[in-house]
């Protein structure tokens, strides 16, 4: 498939994205085998082929030799999320990108994150994989609170909330940047006995929007059974407030009548990420088996238990493009190691809140200072 110098083994995740298999049932062995082959080759993929992150490795003195058993992964060195704001960080040339993926720049500057074809198609695979393996639809239509693929350009969180249409029938409501509630309420009536499964999906902010549409013009659906919801991207307005899940979801069944808490999901994404992470039915974020989770301390980056709480740092072997050995600016724990009530095995995480700016300062994410 590719014509990169020393990918190696780490092809053989192609296999698990795209040939369908049950993923989510592996057990303890298996998850750990496949991280460390693929994540100790994807380590010394990039190693090689990104100048800058080779320097960093060095300047830690961690070293492709360096990693022997399957521990040594917590020892790889992380590249803060805050360097894409700050430089383009490629294993690649400039000449095999397709798409610049940015951030949606709401708290700053833009994160950039360059995807060569390989990651890309890794990426949209990862996502038909982990729709069909967690939510099980059979018969659905996708409703976009957001724009089309298209109109998506490269803002990253648009244009992976429209690529459901690649798994899915989907519509898509906001045309030429303008959201159009009042369609979102005629499809769903429109369409009520013609899908087994009326699957929502948007960002929270979204969701009130449509909420405070439906409430203005006093509207309500009655066949909440029928309808899926699935929330993802942050959960603040653009006027940095937060918005509560609590009472998202509490307006959520007020106006769709017979909605069911455990058919509104959350599911996690960033642009740094070549996968989504997304909600069961127990509220636990369920990880792609190849990538492994580590909860760090924020004042040492030292592993932290299950159960605790720190940065979430995570390291995924199917990027080719750049390193994605990604040490975030989000905190929050590992809550299932094993098998979750929902069945399904490996990492299931809880996502707690963003690092605050006073925070930021005294703890270890002032590493990203190597690349400057």
């Amino acid at each position: 498939m590719s014509t990169f110098k020393n990918l190696g083994n780490i092809e053989e995740i192609d296999k698990y994205i795209y040939q369908n298999e049950d993923v989510f049932s592996w057990n303890k062995k298996q998850i750990e085998d496949v991280q460390f082959r693929l994540i100790r080759e994807a380590f010394e993929y990039h190693y090689n082929n990104c100048s800058e992150y080779r320097d960093y490795c060095i300047c830690s003195q961690i070293y492709p030799c360096s990693i022997k058993v399957y521990t040594d992964l917590a020892n790889i060195p992380l590249v803060p999320s805050t360097i894409f704001k700050k430089m383009d960080l490629m294993s690649v040339s400039e000449d095999s990108i397709i798409k610049k993926c940015t951030s949606s720049g709401t708290t700053g500057a833009l994160s950039i994150v360059n995807r060569d074809e390989i990651t890309l198609n890794r990426f949209l695979g990862s996502v038909e994989e982990t729709i069909d393996q967690m939510f099980h639809f059979d018969d659905a239509l996708f409703l976009n609170l957001g724009p089309s693929t298209e109109e998506s350009k490269d803002l990253w969180f648009s244009y992976v909330m429209s690529i459901t249409d690649l798994v899915f029938p989907s519509l898509n409501f906001v045309e030429e940047g303008i959201f159009y509630p009042e369609k979102v309420i005629e499809a769903l009536k429109t369409f009520e006995n013609k899908y087994e499964t009326l699957a929502i999906i948007g960002a929270p902010i979204m969701f009130m929007r449509l909420l405070e549409y439906m409430s203005k013009t006093n509207q309500s659906v009655d066949f909440g059974r029928k309808v899926f919801i699935i929330t993802a991207g942050g959960w603040k307005k653009f006027s940095g407030e937060a918005i509560s899940k609590s009472e998202l979801y509490s307006r959520l069944k007020e106006r769709i009548v017979g909605l069911e808490e455990s058919s509104i999901r959350d599911a996690l994404n960033m642009v740094e990420l070549n996968s989504i992470w997304p909600e069961c039915a127990s509220k636990v974020k369920h990880v792609p088996p190849w990538v492994k989770v580590i909860i760090r301390s924020p004042y040492n980056l030292e592993p932290l238990k299950n159960g605790e709480m720190g940065l979430i740092s995570f390291l995924d072997p199917t990027a080719t493009s750049y390193p994605a050995f990604i040490l975030t600016m989000d905190f929050g724990k590992i809550v299932v190691d094993g098998e979750c009530e929902c069945g399904c095995t490996g990492t299931g995480i809880e996502i707690i809140r963003r690092v605050k700016k006073g925070e930021s300062r005294g703890c270890a994410l002032k590493m990203d200072k190597v690349y400057n």
